[in-house]
């Protein structure tokens, strides 16, 4: 992801005025890339094997027509680096502009990321392409020192700021009639070409969540809505600067009937940090020679995915049906699917084939745990029973489908991981899957080789080269997969264990580190409190690895105390994920923090408001030295904190799809029954995504109790569930007869046998529960008057809940 500095501008008043529709389409198949019969090189010879590497590597992809040897060659514009009289002399020429420790860093990318003379539809993919043909051309002198160097970020303290209310009211009175007027036609999910982000979708809180991110609150008229149709002159339906100014003032009333949130005089806080204020982390740099196709995902808009590998011709994915980019780099799929052309993906087939090995390595985030098919994550096949190699899932497995001698058509049998382990979780992992025709098929996840061995090791055998590359779904249109991608790199090389190793530690997406600065709070100039920072998806960022730092290198002169930590965003703390608020540590005198000093081991999500490129955030604390701010206790509940070196709990908790998953089993209520897949898309984002118990707070509960009132709810109003459960409950009579204490156990001796159905030494002792649920209905029964024959369901749908939204669920 890529993220801006807010800057005050101000709407030019001389813009060309241009007529609706077409200025700023996406170039949905740019054209094939092919080489004029009159860029053959006639020249002399390489005169060293570098000169060579440089020649095979870049010079022959940026010496062509369509690119840089348009311009830069002899009697045109120096410096001459296309040359083609001479390749000797092109490759003197190009050496200052290319840094071979840090091909990112070189000036051919920086010029072309910049939209100098970009081939693509997309500047930042062609940054990308040039910098892996200058790795490819460099190999080993790329550099992969994890080395970050601490510089003082900008200084700025916390202000008001204006914050998007819950209610979409202002949104649907000021902006929602001029996009469901003029942006309806791409930027709603139900029509043919649709383009996220919809805005203006027929679900007017869809909308408004859609509009978030392209509207800023504090400054209109730069707006991503504004600054498209007076800059960028997209789409305009009269005069861009008279749609522009429409557009600005319809932002401007939304934001004018929205009050400012200041921050308390009494606080304790740091300065203030944007994400572009960070330094950009790095662990060390991927292994990636040999790859042959590389998705980054780096775009962020439109309708193809680049082949940014280097490796010719690049296997560009189109996107179709619902899939959207997100803002931490990826695709997230819910119904659609991004596939290369036949003729560009064959360039798998014949790399593929002609070393006999491959590996395919991907970051993902399923959604849940329930898909079956196997549900196609990324495939290279031509329909449902024809393939040459699938990565896909199968509920808590995945799957490595591939056509060899002693497969079928489809690549079966299947190289699964083992179903009792449960290897496949709704979070994001690193997967890798390798073959190569000694060792077989091997599967790897987060860095580690699954225990899992392939009996059917044979050579590649009949691979079809008229098959596409496809992520999402089947070529068929079936075996849809949902979840992100976000990376993939096709290797005609098998990693090994180390290399798989390596780029599981890298990580993925873009990072900063975030230097807080707290010297005015404790007199020592140049120290912060730094955090390791992340778009995590969409909707949320996610703060880890919290430390002190002192970037001069000065010592802690004057202990001091840190208690009571909290996130800021926007002037005002954080309604969610405050996991360091029972932070409570003695920072000793002579403490050394040139390095940084850890103070918390624990990560949070924080949700994000304005969107990656407005949202402002500070650290408040109850106490920092000698400065206090009394907080009152009970705002917040969560884990206690504990030093970075305890070992976490063994014990662990379901996550979000997990918990979905084991209410509908428990209850043999579907996940897709309309009441539950509303509550189940309302609390998802509040229930658990990690299993870390240490991590869990009420908050988490009180969804997951949501969630299990829907079930319960459901399964009790099923004629077929509620008889199969209670066939000796009468539901037609009034509690005091059809759970009267002789009939009670008609309901909780079924009840908890259903929902209770395994007899673990570690969970409660069915007595306690009955005696527990006996007291609850006693309690329930009570009415004042007389209860109808209606109170029995609530009491049966009560005493559910208790159970199934109960540790015995939750706890692994």
């Amino acid at each position: 992801m890529k993220y801006l500095m807010i800057k005050r501008l101000v709407i030019v008043s001389l813009l060309f005025g241009l007529s609706a529709c077409g200025g700023g389409d996406v170039e949905k198949n740019p054209p094939a890339q092919q080489t004029p019969t009159s860029d053959v090189y006639t020249g002399p010879a390489a005169a060293t094997a570098d000169i060579q590497k440089y020649k095979a590597s870049l010079w022959d992809n940026i010496s062509t027509q369509d690119k840089c040897g348009a311009c830069h060659t002899e009697g045109n514009q120096a410096p001459y680096f296309a040359s083609r009289n001479d390749v000797n002399d092109a490759y003197a020429a190009t050496n200052p502009l290319v840094d071979l420790t840090d091909p990112k860093a070189s000036r051919l990318v920086s010029k072309v990321a910049g939209g100098h003379n970009c081939w693509l539809a997309s500047d930042s993919a062609c940054g990308e392409t040039m910098t892996q043909w200058i790795k490819l051309w460099a190999d080993e002198r790329v550099s992969t020192a994890n080395t970050i160097e601490l510089t003082a970020p900008v200084i700025r303290d916390p202000g008001a700021s204006k914050n998007f209310p819950d209610d979409s009211s202002l949104f649907s009175q000021h902006v929602y009639p001029i996009v469901n007027q003029y942006c309806v036609s791409c930027h709603n999910e139900g029509v043919q070409a649709a383009q996220s982000p919809f805005f203006a979708s027929n679900d007017i809180e869809q909308a408004y969540e859609a509009a978030k991110g392209v509207i800023n609150l504090d400054d209109p008229a730069q707006s991503r809505l504004v600054v498209r149709l007076g800059s960028e002159f997209h789409n305009c339906w009269s005069n861009c600067l008279d749609d522009s100014i429409e557009m600005r003032d319809a932002i401007m009333a939304l934001s004018d009937g929205i009050e400012l949130d200041e921050i308390s005089p009494d606080m304790v806080v740091s300065k203030s940090l944007r994400l572009t204020d960070g330094i950009t982390a790095s662990s060390g740099g991927r292994f990636e020679t040999d790859v042959i196709a590389l998705y980054q995902f780096k775009t962020g808009e439109g309708t193809i995915a680049y082949d940014t590998s280097g490796i010719s011709p690049a296997a560009n994915l189109t996107l179709t049906g619902d899939v959207e980019w997100l803002g931490s780099w990826g695709l997230s799929f819910i119904d659609g699917k991004a596939q290369a052309s036949t003729a560009n993906s064959k360039k798998l087939h014949d790399l593929i084939t002609a070393t006999g090995e491959f590996s395919v390595e991907a970051w993902v985030t399923p959604n849940n745990v329930t898909q079956e098919g196997p549900a196609r994550i990324v495939t290279y096949s031509a329909g449902d029973d024809a393939r040459n190699f699938t990565l896909g899932q199968t509920l808590y497995n995945y799957d490595f489908m591939l056509r060899t001698e002693s497969s079928n058509n489809n690549g079966e049998p299947a190289l699964s991981t083992p179903d009792a382990d449960e290897v496949l979780q709704a979070t994001l992992q690193h997967v890798v899957m390798t073959y190569n025709a000694t060792s077989g098929r091997s599967i790897y996840v987060n860095g580690q080789l699954i225990d899992v061995v392939d009996e059917d090791i044979a050579p590649l055998a009949n691979w079809d080269d008229s098959f596409a590359l496809i992520l999402g779904r089947e070529a068929s249109n079936q075996h849809v997969w949902q979840g992100d991608i976000r990376l993939l790199a096709i290797y005609n090389r098998v990693l090994a264990p180390e290399q798989v190793q390596q780029n599981y530690e890298v990580g993925v997406g873009e990072k900063f580190f975030l230097l807080f600065s707290i010297s005015h709070l404790i007199d020592l100039p140049n120290t912060y409190v730094m955090f390791e920072v992340s778009q995590f998806d969409n909707y949320s960022y996610l703060f880890s690895n919290a430390a002190i730092v002192n970037i001069d290198g000065t010592p802690v002169s004057d202990s001091f105390e840190v208690k009571g930590l909290r996130i800021g965003i926007n002037g005002k703390e954080s309604a969610q994920g405050q996991s360091y608020v029972n932070l409570d540590l003695s920072v000793s005198s002579g403490q050394g923090i040139a390095e940084p000093f850890s103070i918390s081991a624990l990560g949070t999500i924080i949700a994000l408001e304005k969107g990656a490129n407005q949202d402002e955030f500070f650290l408040s604390f109850e106490q920092l030295g000698e400065h206090t701010n009394v907080v009152l206790p009970g705002i917040f509940v969560t884990p206690t904190e504990v030093p970075a070196t305890t070992e976490s709990a063994q014990v662990g908790v379901r996550n979000f799809a997990e918990i979905n998953h084991s209410m509908s089993v428990l209850t043999g209520v579907a996940q897709q029954t309309t009441k539950v897949f509303d509550t189940y898309e309302l609390v998802k984002r509040q229930l658990p995504s990690l299993e870390n118990i240490e991590t869990f707070i009420s908050a988490q509960q009180m969804g997951i109790t949501q969630l299990a009132i829907a079930y319960c709810d459901s399964a009790i109003e099923d004629n077929t569930i509620r008889s199969n459960w209670f066939p000796d409950v009468d539901f037609t009579e009034v509690p005091s007869v059809a759970l009267s204490v002789t009939n009670r156990d008609n309901l909780l001796n079924p009840l908890i046998n259903q929902l209770m159905p395994l007899s673990l030494s570690n969970q409660p002792n069915k007595s306690d529960v009955y005696a527990e649920l006996d007291s609850l209905i006693t309690g329930l029964s009570v009415c004042s008057g007389s209860c109808s024959a209606e109170r029995t369901r609530t009491i049966a749908k009560s005493t559910c809940a208790a159970v199934l939204a109960s540790a015995v669920m939750l706890v692994q």
